[in-house]
């Protein structure tokens, strides 16, 4: 018996056909579009396998931001996607997150120091912190029951070969970070990548967390083999974040980049001594990759060391005044600043003033203008009433929000201050920060909240200040002391004591409302 043949009908030979075949590129080009809002790079990469033509156009959304840790193969990565003829076009961003292990001396001190996976994850982040007053009991003991975990460490489990083949990759990757610095932390490698990335506007360079909640995932995958995880780098004799950040820095220089956006942190403070090493051009190179800069944020260490034995002492007794001589001698913190003349946003931070600030508005800034400077946030700095007052008017045309934490002034007063900067300042924004003190006359005004109060609302005094300097023109001289007063009265625990103090709130929450 004969098998006819099937004949389709052509109504149904219409749908096989693929439905989105008939949408114009603009339509999928608005598509993918819209999934890199969300960061979805995942759903992006899966919608690029439905066809060719979806491949093809998922091209130019798949990586905007090129990832890089301390680490060779990410930098063999980073040529890879500077190769594709696609994909390198549309890079705008690189981060770098430089932290790097630390030396262990032997096998013995790499186990006191292991991480244990899940170990920190298992814990409660919220109940790291001592509980307010009016916590419940259960609150209390989770408190409890997790600083005891913390205190105590987690317990190995691991059999002798496991830890032997931990060691081993542990010292691989000690030996690979040592190969990257002999090679000037791959300067030529990071060149040739960024000459093929034409659209690359921002580097950010982090340690120690300083731009981002955590370590990210990706770099603790790949150094979990070796049961460590990289943190900062401040036991080199260059400082933390220094070698990385030139290495950056020239390679831009070299490939002609015109850079709009650069931030970084913790980045040491000897970063700025370059041009007192052997190659006096390397501070003036780097300061021609800044010229087109309209968004610079630094957050500047003044620590050598990140050790719990000699971490306080070495930065409260040497570092910081050694910093401040040195800064106060020379002006190569002021022409790396300065070398930004479209700057519209500045972020200028320190992270302590003990025994007292590492530079001076003068020091660092002196009299420059910048011509469409909108945003400014100092921190951890001192400088003059008159100083910070020209400043002010310097950039009165432009400067629409600013931010002021944990600031010195040497001479001069606060009210006074602020009456001025309103007077000048035409401001949508203004916020005061932790303590702001005077040499001459002695003030101290302190506008953060304790531990647990306030149900995470800003503190009274913060709001009357922003309010006063926002509203603008004459006004009267504020009464800081009368709201530091009804500040402690409402907010302070009535047996704390002013130098027991707490500052709660981050520099992240507050920048999040900067």
């Amino acid at each position: 018996m004969a098998i006819s043949p099937v004949v389709l009908h052509p109504s149904r030979m219409a749908l096989t056909t693929f439905p989105l075949d008939d949408l114009p590129n603009e339509i999928l080009h608005m598509v993918f579009e819209q999934l890199t809002y969300g960061f979805q790079q995942r759903d992006i990469a899966r919608l690029r396998l439905v066809c060719k033509r979806f491949a093809d156009i998922g091209n130019y959304y798949l990586l905007s931001e090129a990832h890089l840790f301390f680490k060779s193969s990410q930098f063999e990565q980073l040529r890879q996607i500077s190769q594709h003829p696609t994909i390198c076009k549309k890079v705008d961003t690189i981060f770098y997150e430089a932290d790097i292990l630390e030396d262990c001396s032997s096998m013995y001190d790499w186990k006191k120091s292991i991480c244990i996976p899940a170990w920190m994850q298992d814990l409660s982040p919220q109940h790291l912190y001592p509980p307010p007053p009016t916590a419940s009991e259960r609150e209390r003991r989770a408190y409890r029951r997790d600083l005891n975990k913390t205190l105590s460490g987690p317990k190995l489990t691991h059999s002798d070969t496991l830890l032997k083949r931990a060691y081993d990759a542990y010292t691989e990757h000690l030996e690979d970070q040592e190969s990257i610095r002999a090679q000037n932390y791959n300067v030529e490698m990071l060149k040739d990548a960024m000459m093929k990335m034409p659209n690359l506007k921002t580097i950010e360079m982090s340690t120690e967390c300083c731009l981002n909640n955590g370590r990210s995932t990706r770099m603790d995958q790949a150094f979990k083999d070796g049961l460590r995880s990289p943190y900062g780098d401040r036991r080199s004799e260059e400082g933390c974040g220094v070698g990385p950040l030139r290495s950056l820095l020239l390679a831009a220089d070299a490939a002609g980049l015109k850079l709009e956006t650069l931030a970084a942190g913790n980045l040491d403070w000897r970063f700025f001594m370059e041009s007192d090493k052997q190659n006096v051009q390397v501070l003036p190179k780097i300061q021609k990759a800044l010229r087109s800069l309209r968004t610079l944020r630094l957050y500047i260490s003044t620590s050598s060391e990140y050790d719990d034995e000699t971490y306080l002492d070495d930065l409260s007794h040497f570092m910081v005044p050694v910093c401040a001589g040195y800064l106060h001698q020379t002006s190569h913190l002021r022409d790396f600043i300065t070398a930004t003349p479209d700057l519209e946003r500045l972020d200028f931070n320190f992270d302590c003033d003990d025994p007292y600030p590492p530079t001076t508005l003068c020091d660092s800034i002196g009299t420059f203008k910048w011509h469409s400077l909108r945003v400014v946030a100092f921190s951890y700095i001192s400088a003059d009433e008159d100083c910070l007052a020209q400043f002010y008017v310097r950039h009165a045309s432009t400067l629409r929000k600013i931010r002021l934490d944990t600031i010195l002034l040497n001479t001069g007063s606060w009210p006074s201050l602020l009456q001025r900067a309103r007077k000048v300042l035409k401001l949508e924004q203004a916020v005061l920060s932790g303590r702001l003190a005077s040499n001459d006359p002695k003030e101290y005004y302190y506008f953060d909240l304790p531990a647990g109060l306030n149900g995470g609302k800003r503190a009274k005094i913060e709001v009357v200040v922003e309010e006063y300097l926002i509203k603008g023109g004459d006004g009267p001289l504020l009464d800081l002391n009368a709201l530091v007063e009804e500040h402690y009265r409402i907010y302070v625990y009535p047996d704390e004591e002013q130098w027991e103090y707490v500052d709660t709130e981050s520099d992240e929450m507050i920048m999040d409302r900067f």
